[in-house]
């Protein structure tokens, strides 16, 4: 349960972040997008790339994955069928998360 909830939008950083969806670092002056919330008690914030925030929220809206189902791209199960997903939709994401799409191997 949700006690507590707030995000927004930060127009330029002021220091080194890690994207929560990919892992890499969110540059200095970049923008980010910024969460902050009280989960069963638990306190927590993150940072993501905007372009990282906006996948796993159109990911979600998609296969209503909230809550616990929340997709965290860089802890998600690679044999899971999100991945095609990403690279068709996202493809920043994507190469962020070094998913790269497979080629058809052509007989020699």
């Amino acid at each position: 349960m949700t006690d507590l909830y707030s995000e927004r939008l930060i127009k330029a950083t002021r220091k080194h972040h890690h994207c929560e969806q990919c892992g890499r670092k969110i540059e200095i002056g970049s923008p980010a997008h910024y969460a902050f919330g009280v989960y069963y008690g638990d306190t927590f914030s993150n940072h993501t790339h905007v372009e990282c925030h906006a996948a796993a929220r159109a990911y979600a809206e998609l296969n209503n994955a909230w809550g616990e189902e929340y997709p965290w791209f860089q802890h998600m199960d690679r044999d899971m069928d999100w991945t095609g997903w990403l690279l068709e939709h996202h493809p920043i994401v994507a190469e962020r998360l070094n998913i790269e799409r497979e080629e058809d191997e052509v007989a020699v």
